[in-house]
């Protein structure tokens, strides 16, 4: 049972922890320079927009969007109907966020993305204004990094599914699967818990013939009683209302010439040279044949599947296009106009890498003549257990610098506890002060000296400073117990040195929580909180 009684909540601000991409900072923060590149997320509709997306969203679009969702959901006895229904009515709307098929959920901010849209949902939901409003997770089928999501690691323990096969990663087999489950059962021994996981993988995975379907069976047990609706965009009939966007994209390079008009834009107003978080190419779609999803190229006679021998000229690759669609799947950047074209959204939820490419599509989306959602960081959460909690107030330790690199928390730390001064900063004041009359003194009797001064003062700098790093490893050594505690405690709370919410997946928390644990996550998770949460359990 998760007790919550007593729970600590602890806020740090993004700017403290130094986790988030410069632009998704100053999203956070509403830096006023980037007015006009984005639409900032509110608590609430935006009038203007939901008019702008009821007007451009037509009733055909809705009916395939329907149609579409209800044969996805064929095998799931309680799909979520009355969510896919209200999709049909003209002032229905979603909230999406969009995420890799990883293996068994992955890391822990798959689900606080998800949780994200569930609650704007509801809160939107509960101002009673006439309109519906959907959760939806886009499940990214298309992409085709296995590498990425063919993993999850539990207590340290990372469980690996190998396999030979390629292509888009919600078409592969699930074979292979039973094996990964076998393998994690003998770490699962017969702890609490061990059984729902085992079945929950296995109804999943091994039920399952491809991992798009297992995928989303598995998202909707986890929260399909929430009202979430789980789309999969590798679709012949969504990719048809898609063909005129594809022909565009090959024949005008609608991505690549937005984005950098964007960037450049971006840069002036920032003065500063913005790190693209994915460079746009000539041509941002791939294609999906018999040899897997390979990117398309120009070529001097036309257009090219790059490590194949398939070629188009201009005229055969629009007929491809207008006759195949379901065979061409859009990049990273391209993706979000394929998203926003075929649901009636009002808002995208992503991480800080997520937003970072969203921002350089500000032109772009004007060029294909759509809206852009509101844009929302997801939650960033950091667990932490009833005996982590107690090794913090033990130690003394504020939670906000075990966010800091661990030889700089060491470092910080022992200057904190330590029974002696090893900050000389003073005695370097005071050398300042004595080198200023040196120079002064040099200056009026004569100027060839003060080359030897300042000779000599960087000597003696360089001395205080080696003493001063020998007192501090000095003392390191003497408080080597503490030292070893508190990064012993960082270690879990932060494995690798990374985040817990990018390494740790959520069975670690069921093993010991079991079904209170998501529950207790839908109900202490705010998308409107802007801070890092940190939530003791």
């Amino acid at each position: 049972m998760l007790y919550l009684y007593g729970m600590q909540i602890h806020r740090i601000p993004h700017t403290t922890t130094q986790r988030l991409p410069d632009l998704a900072s100053r999203v956070v923060s509403a830096d006023p320079a980037l007015a006009g590149f984005y639409r900032p997320y509110a608590n609430r509709p935006d009038a203007a927009h939901v008019q702008q997306q009821q007007k451009r969203f037509t009733t055909q679009q809705r009916q395939t969007l329907k149609e579409v969702l209800t044969a996805q959901y064929h095998h799931i006895k309680d799909a979520p109907t009355t969510q896919i229904d209200s999709l049909l009515s003209p002032k229905s709307f979603t909230i999406t966020t969009g995420h890799q098929l990883n293996l068994f959920t992955g890391p822990l901010y798959f689900l606080y993305k998800i949780i994200d849209v569930i609650k704007i949902a509801n809160q939107w939901n509960a101002l009673q204004d006439g309109n519906t409003y959907v959760p939806v997770y886009w499940m990214a089928s298309e992409d085709h990094d296995f590498e990425e999501i063919n993993h999850f690691s539990v207590n340290g323990q990372s469980i690996h599914w190998s396999s030979e096969q390629q292509g888009p990663v919600g078409r592969l087999s699930s074979e292979g699967l039973g094996q990964v489950l076998e393998v994690w059962k003998q770490h699962l021994g017969d702890r609490p818990h061990a059984k729902e996981l085992q079945d929950l993988f296995a109804q999943s995975y091994v039920a399952h013939s491809n991992l798009a379907d297992a995928t989303r069976f598995l998202v909707h047990q986890l929260f399909g009683r929430y009202g979430l609706v789980i789309l999969d965009g590798d679709n012949p009939k969504l990719k048809q209302e898609f063909i005129p966007h594809l022909q565009r994209e090959c024949e005008e390079q609608l991505i690549q010439k937005g984005s950098e008009i964007t960037v450049k834009k971006l840069n002036d107003v920032l003065q500063t040279k913005m790190k693209t978080q994915v460079n746009p190419r000539e041509i941002n779609l791939f294609y999906m044949g018999e040899s897997g999803r390979q990117r398309i190229e120009k070529t001097t006679t036309g257009y090219g599947v790059v490590d194949t021998a398939i070629s188009f000229s201009k005229q055969e690759l629009i007929k491809e296009i207008k006759s195949y669609p379901e065979r061409f799947s859009p990049n990273a950047l391209f993706r979000p106009i394929y998203q926003e074209l075929i649901l009636p959204n009002l808002v995208t939820v992503g991480g800080g890498s997520e937003l970072a490419y969203w921002l350089q599509l500000s032109a772009v989306f004007s060029s294909f003549d759509l809206p852009m959602p509101m844009l929302k960081l997801r939650s960033s959460i950091l667990l932490i257990g009833d005996k982590q909690q107690q090794k913090i107030d033990k130690l003394d330790i504020s939670i906000a610098d075990l966010f800091l690199p661990t030889n700089e928390l060491i470092n910080h730390r022992v200057r904190q506890i330590s029974n002696i001064d090893i900050d000389l900063g003073e005695f370097k004041a005071h050398l300042d002060q004595q080198f200023g009359a040196l120079y002064a003194l040099a200056k009026q009797t004569d100027a060839s000296f003060l080359g030897a001064v300042e000779a000599q003062e960087k000597k003696q700098k360089k001395g205080i400073d080696r003493l001063e790093k020998r007192l501090l490893k000095a003392q390191r050594i003497k408080l080597t117990d503490h030292v070893r505690r508190m990064t012993e405690l960082q270690q879990q709370l932060f494995p690798m040195g990374d985040l817990q919410e990018r390494r740790v997946n959520f069975a670690e928390f069921v093993l010991q929580y079991g079904d209170d644990f998501i529950p207790f996550l839908i109900k202490h998770i705010d998308p409107n909180e802007k801070d890092f949460m940190c939530f003791s359990l």
